[in-house]
């Protein structure tokens, strides 16, 4: 569903990695008359949600239908024509792959041509395919906000038709591939790769840190022990962890709240020439901000904007006034309550979870165990129906271990 959706005429407000292509399950509308060739044309990997709106006007005059096929990006320089395939991409998640016409605008901008390289698009001091609600959410881009003024409330990059949607597997809003198939022959983005002796200093004593490029594997191999009067190591994963990022563990409640490690530190380096020194654990990702007076010397990555939650718990909800059994944040528009609010109380707060940015909702694993679930900025909290009343009956997902799997850097 849309979330903050502008398209001309008309304001809707309504409600992420594949390896493969499998040529069998490409859906082609009715109207394309071939194939077109992806090879050559531009891939980003963007943030869809379900379009939804049956009844609807798309922006180019298609009254929406039951399961439709056709995607709406946020530029009207790329809508095709009413029943048009003049604009087409291609689409990839968990192995599946659909093509699509663009009928629609949105979600968020009306003039985002993220696709294009930063001279030619209208937000140019943004790197090539990063949506301007991307940079807005993730970021803080022109203060949090789109480019009608209001405030961004997720990353989204394109909306999905309810049929692409459902051909592509897809049961939530998440990350996928995107081919824009009109820009076959364009050139293809540059790998941003300064060289080393250019990027900021590394902390005394770590200089031996790995650098990463984006889009570039982290370290996750297992390693032997370095240096103990810097480094606490886990032989149960073989990683090493530096003293600062170790004190934080210790503060913020070890390995119930973050895990172990499952990575080494590295040095980010991101598409904006900025870097940061990271860490994945099985259930967060620590950033060490050296030199950076502006922040804590340790956060926290706002992981669970990542996880996956249905549309539905992540609506807002109508404000009310907290009691002892529930409290509202309208940081988040989300109420966190009863079990999941005492769990969040005793376990850090605010500090470590951060605001729930979802409602609770039926989850169910991929064995048929059912469970709870909330999605926080920096966790996710399970309840387990068939432990109830026993210790352990709340968890916290692995949110580091699914991202690395969503990237397909750790087999599931």
């Amino acid at each position: 569903m849309v979330q903050g959706r502008l398209v001309p005429g008309r304001l809707i407000l309504s409600l992420a990695l594949a390896i493969s292509v499998l040529p069998s399950l490409v859906s082609i509308p009715a109207a394309a008359a071939a194939t077109p060739d992806a090879s050559s044309a531009l891939t980003f990997r963007v943030f869809g949600y379900r379009e939804g709106l049956v009844g609807g006007t798309t922006a180019n005059g298609h009254v929406i239908q039951p399961n439709d096929h056709f995607v709406a990006l946020p530029c009207a320089c790329a809508l095709s024509s009413k029943g048009g395939n003049e604009f087409q991409v291609q689409i990839e998640y968990n192995g599946k792959t659909v093509i699509a016409p663009v009928w629609d605008v949105g979600p968020w901008n009306t003039d985002d041509n993220y696709w294009d390289p930063s001279a030619n698009r209208t937000y140019s001091d943004l790197p090539q395919g990063v949506p301007e609600a991307q940079a807005a959410h993730d970021d803080g881009y022109n203060n949090g906000l789109d480019g009608s003024g209001r405030k961004v409330g997720s990353p989204g990059g394109i909306d999905i038709g309810d049929g692409t949607f459902a051909d592509l597997g897809m049961t939530d809003s998440d990350y996928v591939q995107v081919t824009f198939l009109w820009t076959k022959g364009a050139p293809a983005k540059a790998a941003f790769r300064p060289a080393l002796e250019t990027l900021p200093a590394l902390p005394s004593g770590y200089e031996d840190m790995p650098t990463v490029y984006s889009g570039d594997r982290p370290p996750l191999d297992a390693v032997d022990a370095k240096d103990p009067s810097l480094y606490h190591y886990f032989p149960l994963t073989g990683h090493n962890v530096p003293n600062v990022l170790m004190d934080y563990w210790n503060t913020h409640g070890s390995w119930s709240n973050i895990g172990l490690p499952i990575s080494e530190v590295y040095r980010q380096v991101n598409d904006d020439g900025s870097t940061r020194l990271t860490q994945f654990f099985e259930r967060q990702v620590l950033e060490w901000n050296a030199g950076d007076d502006n922040k804590p010397i340790v956060t926290s990555s706002l992981i669970g904007y990542t996880a996956s939650a249905p549309d539905s718990a992540r609506a807002r909800i109508a404000a009310f006034d907290s009691n002892d059994h529930a409290v509202y944040f309208p940081q988040t528009g989300h109420k966190l309550a009863n079990g999941f609010l005492h769990h969040w109380q005793d376990n850090g707060g605010l500090a470590t979870f951060g605001y729930p940015i979802t409602e609770e909702f039926a989850a169910e694993t991929p064995d048929g165990r059912k469970y709870v679930a909330q999605v926080f900025e920096r966790a996710r909290f399970e309840w387990w129906p068939d432990k109830a009343g026993q210790p352990g009956d709340i968890t916290q997902g692995l949110l580091g271990v699914e991202l690395l799997q969503k990237e397909g850097w750790l087999d599931k």
